[in-house]
């Protein structure tokens, strides 16, 4: 991460020096459990020492903001439906403002005996940064309401893998918050790049760029790739089911790719802890 991308996001201060990628969790990371839930985050969290929460987010009928991939639970749609009806069906369901609260910053430590654990708890959560995930259009307006009541300008990235909902997004967000590619824009930056025209005229749309890095991409993830993108001062983030892999993931470590989301945020944090060792 550069200084000047640190100055226009905030939330990227703290990574102005690391020589690592910021660690991220995928949805929690799906094998410890099910995806978007308190389970799955607070292991993310706590065994795996995340510094980001992926979080997919749905607006119910009744003006909740649940957390879930597919907006579908046993045939229902979510933003059809009120949130009683969901979570009776699916009681691991938990609302962004259940999210947020649980790992709020915490004030004081009322057990002197869980004293270290629950300041180590209190370090993490406080630089916790949060990447939601929108899925849902309608469900905009209230997120930005959620991060205005928690005061977490400074610790959220947007994406959006539907176009349409990251164009709007685009337009609702608040300036010091970064937004990531879209699924058609990656495809266009990514046939552009190999018919070379991504030069330092390039229309970049958005903050982040972001890639699926799967067994048919990975190839496409050069050093060449990674140093074009840093020259437009844009940081590159990758997800998929590669970055599961130790050897990919330090791979990817030494390529210099500046955000990782894995689905074994605990293997990842191994990689890392064995890479700084060596």
């Amino acid at each position: 991460m550069n200084e000047s991308l640190s100055t226009r996001f905030p939330v990227f201060a703290k990574f102005i020096s690391s020589s690592l990628p910021i660690h991220g969790s995928h949805r929690g990371g799906r094998y410890w459990g099910k995806e978007n839930t308190l389970g799955t985050y607070r292991r993310a969290i706590n065994e795996g020492q995340t510094e980001i929460l992926e979080i997919d987010i749905w607006k119910t009928n009744d003006e909740y903001l649940v957390l879930n991939h597919d907006g579908i639970i046993n045939g229902i749609e979510v933003n059809k439906t009120t949130l009683e009806k969901l979570q009776q069906i699916d009681p691991q369901l938990i609302t962004l403002d259940q999210l947020l609260s649980s790992f709020r910053k915490k004030n004081s430590f009322i057990f002197k005996s869980f004293f270290f654990l629950l300041l180590a708890e209190f370090l993490s959560n406080s630089s916790l940064i949060y990447f939601f995930d929108m899925k849902d259009v309608k469900a905009i307006p209230l997120t930005l309401d959620a991060i205005k009541q928690y005061n977490l300008e400074n610790r959220v990235i947007f994406g959006a893998v539907d176009r349409t909902i990251n164009k709007e997004l685009q337009k609702q967000k608040f300036p010091s918050i970064p937004i990531c590619t879209d699924i058609e824009t990656m495809l266009k930056f990514s046939q552009a790049y190999k018919q070379g025209q991504v030069d330092e005229n390039y229309p970049y749309e958005h903050d982040i760029i972001g890639f699926f890095l799967e067994p048919h991409t990975r190839s496409f993830i050069t050093k060449d790739l990674i140093n074009t993108i840093h020259k437009a001062g844009k940081p590159l983030a990758l997800a998929g089911s590669l970055l599961d892999d130790p050897n990919v993931q330090k791979d990817m470590i030494e390529l210099g790719i500046d955000i990782l989301f894995t689905d074994r945020p605990d293997v990842l944090r191994k990689t890392f802890n064995s890479y700084l060792n060596e």
